[in-house]
């Protein structure tokens, strides 16, 4: 298990290890030394996406249990709806983009990115127009309106991105939020609300599948390709007074990563469970190439700040913090 920074933090006192009886894998592990968190229930507000595929089989192969910790998953419709809640100290965990952390991180606020979940690949984010759309080229949005999870997330950065490499500039559209998120999403497209949607994996299947929905174009190109779309993040408050809570919830999403890199039904079999969607959309959905382990990649999410600078989710007075890489430093070097 690669440390991270928040191990820095002293665990003298609070750490009690155990000897963890049949704590090992399914295939025989053998057995291993775990601590007890110092909180082991806890609350993670996660996205309705394939990208957290590792969450939901750590959740189902009991993994977090093996940890010592009890874990509530909350759907919410994006990162961004959840930032209040997590300050306040009503949510722990949230799991979705980077994007409104590292905002927030800008404006004051302390977070902590504690491990990746997914980065951007082929078909897995994309936008999507009704079948009967006249619209059949992203110049063609120019004046539109798009529907999003979150004006202030990963959606609108990544559409930014795509329309300015077909010589649309982004304040040519209009970015509204959809309350339900994903799941809501297609339904109020094909009513002819917006011109276009944002959609994720498994959604954008389901779409062409239910309505008949169209891919205008996918996401992962240009300068956002294989961007770092999603991770687990925490305030750094409650990671600096939950480090063995945090360590043992970070070692179970490795560990459901891992199964998810390794298994492409375990990935399509977790999401129809979770979604709630039928197996001709989890048996024929995009996949992300991979479920990132290991060490928090630095340079990974300041690309993100980067892309977040050119197309004004921060300002010129980030621009400093964004280039010498102090700002996405915070969130993963602390302490």
């Amino acid at each position: 298990m690669p440390t991270r920074g928040f191990l820095a933090f002293s665990l003298a006192g609070i750490m009690i290890t155990i000897l963890a009886a049949g704590c090992g894998s399914r295939n025989g592990t053998a057995t291993a030394a775990v601590t007890i968190p110092e909180e082991p229930d806890i609350t993670v507000a996660a996205i309705p996406a394939v990208d957290l595929a590792g969450l939901y089989i750590a959740q189902d192969r009991g993994l977090f249990a093996r940890q010592g910790l009890h874990v509530t998953i909350v759907p919410v419709p994006s990162s961004q709806s959840v930032i209040t809640e997590q300050l306040a100290g009503r949510v722990d965990i949230s799991a979705g983009s980077y994007v409104a952390y590292i905002a927030a991180q800008a404006a004051g606020s302390r977070f902590q990115i504690l491990a990746e979940a997914s980065i951007l690949s082929p078909d897995t984010r994309a936008l999507v127009v009704p079948a009967n759309s006249r619209i059949t080229s992203v110049a063609q949005l120019a004046g539109g309106t798009i529907g999003v999870n979150g004006v202030n997330s990963i959606g609108p950065l990544l559409t930014s991105a795509l329309l300015a490499a077909h010589g649309v500039s982004p304040s040519k559209v209009r970015f509204v939020t959809v309350s339900g998120g994903f799941p809501a999403i297609p339904g109020q497209l094909q009513r002819g609300a917006w011109s276009a949607a944002f959609l994720a994996e498994p959604y954008i299947t389901a779409a062409g599948q239910q309505y008949g929905q169209l891919v205008l174009a996918d996401l992962d190109q240009g300068a956002v390709l294989n961007l770092p779309v999603d991770g687990y993040v925490a305030t750094q408050t409650w990671a600096q007074a939950h480090p063995a809570t945090a360590a043992a919830f970070t070692r179970a999403i490795e560990q459901g990563q891992a199964i998810a890199n390794g298994s492409t039904s375990a990935v399509q079999a977790i999401m129809a469970r979770n979604d709630g969607l039928p197996a001709q959309v989890t048996g024929s959905m995009a996949l992300p190439s991979s479920y990132p382990v290991g060490p928090v990649e630095e340079a990974g999410i300041e690309r993100v700040a980067a892309v977040m600078l050119k197309f004004g989710g921060l300002s010129q007075r980030d621009a400093a913090e964004v280039r010498s890489g102090t700002l996405v430093r915070s969130m993963i070097r602390t302490g």
